[in-house]
């Protein structure tokens, strides 16, 4: 399981987009988890990324008042696509070909979602 150095109340959507203030811890992901959904390092401070992602939809389906969501999937993938990107991008120091390794996508298709997003050069 990849865990993301984040604070454990830093996940949640909020207003229609994935939100929080949630701050990287160390930059890196790193192995394991612990049986409370923490990272492992005793601290109780990072969440695998599918906690936050859990979380996340939990806060927005109680935000909803009792009203239906639409285009859930689009919603999440707009919200969670660019910062991916960019992190990626980063790590890679721009080298989208390297980048494309790392998210295991092809550098075309890399390179049209950069587009589209307005990520691109």
């Amino acid at each position: 399981m990849i865990t993301i150095g984040v604070k454990a109340n830093g996940a949640g959507l909020k207003n229609g987009r994935i939100g929080g203030n949630g701050h990287a811890t160390n930059g890196h992901a790193t192995n394991g988890h612990g049986s409370n959904g923490t990272s492992g390092n005793g601290n109780g401070r990072e969440l695998p990324l599918r906690g936050h992602t859990e979380r996340a939809l939990q806060d927005y389906f109680a935000s909803l008042n009792g009203h239906r969501p639409a285009r859930l999937y689009d919603l999440v993938m707009h919200e969670v696509e660019e910062p991916l990107f960019r992190a990626v991008l980063d790590y890679a120091a721009g080298n989208q070909s390297r980048a494309a390794v790392i998210l295991g996508i092809n550098r075309g298709t890399l390179r049209k979602k950069l587009r589209v997003l307005g990520l691109s050069e």
